[in-house]
């Protein structure tokens, strides 16, 4: 009686598990980029990325307090930036974004509660920021992108649950958010993009969804829920819009997957992943995706970036 017991339970365990649909897929995987360690082209908690119009990466080396970039096939290029609280230093930065026509990047210094601002090749421009409740002031800023028209960036103001919006030379322009779980509210924000438009979504990590606004902060619609099915959420922490054509990708790292949407949140596409790729925190994986569709995820857990396949293999 007992042996059957085992055996139904076990049985049991079985069904559940495969009633969570959970992702074996390796295949969408093509090749890994970096690897650990703390010299050029190694990688110690890689957390936000970004892809130019050339196809270089920038990586956020949180662990290494620096930026570092490699070009299209992950060669190293250059590195900058080294711990402490000075112009050019980082205490565990996390967000990362680019000026696609001037070439400047933006650099949310999370442990140092600002933004830091420099050219292309990593020299210093400018910061702002301290840490509190007021205007233009942070709580662990994650997410950050620039709206390449207007000049303004957005930054999620995680601790505050709010997205501020600044002028390139960081001044401050306005704010929304609060905390719950109704029409513009967030419970933990993390990245944000912004669309050739100039629509600016928000990774509603605590909620599991996506919210999109106008360039305002006005709520134009959500998406997403807690779930396993296409279009629902578990934790998503890496987000961004492909250029041009605007489509929004998501990565949730309670479902080890990246979804495709429209503009408009209609599901497209989904890749699964190995169980291993997940970091489960709000400052966990990011992911950037070039104008061919490929995608690009940094893997704090085994420090590299996994070049993921434009055309989803699923396997199940």
């Amino acid at each position: 009686m007992a042996l059957i017991i085992i055996i139904s339970a076990i049985i049991g365990l079985m069904v559940f598990l495969g009633s969570l649909s959970l992702p074996t897929n390796a295949q969408n995987v093509l090749k890994t980029i970096g690897s650990p360690g703390s010299g050029n082209g190694q990688l110690n908690d890689p957390r936000g990325v970004v892809v130019d119009t050339k196809g270089n990466l920038y990586v956020v080396d949180s662990g290494n307090n620096r930026i570092q970039e490699f070009d299209s096939n992950g060669k190293f290029i250059r590195t900058w930036g080294s711990l402490g609280m000075g112009d050019g230093q980082f205490n565990r930065p996390l967000g990362i974004t680019l000026d696609y026509t001037q070439g400047y990047v933006y650099v949310t210094d999370t442990g140092n509660e600002r933004v830091e601002k420099f050219t292309g090749n990593g020299t210093f421009i400018t910061s702002w920021g301290s840490f509190g409740t007021g205007i233009g002031q942070f709580n662990t800023p994650i997410g950050i992108d620039e709206d390449e028209t207007k000049q303004n960036v957005y930054v999620t103001d995680v601790g505050n649950n709010r997205v501020e919006r600044f002028a390139s030379n960081g001044l401050f322009v306005s704010q929304w958010g609060s905390i719950g779980s109704g029409p513009s509210q967030f419970n933990n924000p993390g990245r944000v993009s912004v669309d050739p438009s100039g629509n600016v979504f928000v990774a509603d990590f605590g909620n599991d969804r996506i919210e999109k606004f106008d360039g305002n902060g006005k709520l134009i619609m959500t998406w997403g829920s807690l779930g396993q099915n296409n279009g629902q959420f578990y934790n998503p922490t890496g987000m961004t819009v492909q250029f041009p054509q605007g489509n929004v990708y998501v990565f949730g790292n309670g479902n080890h997957r990246i979804q495709e949407f429209t503009n408009d949140g209609k599901f497209v596409n989904k890749w699964d992943l190995p169980l291993g790729i997940s970091a489960p925190s709000i400052r966990g994986n990011d992911i950037a995706v070039n104008s061919a569709g490929t995608i690009f995820l940094t893997d704090p857990n085994s420090n590299t970036i996994s070049v993921i396949s434009a055309t989803p293999v699923t396997q199940r």
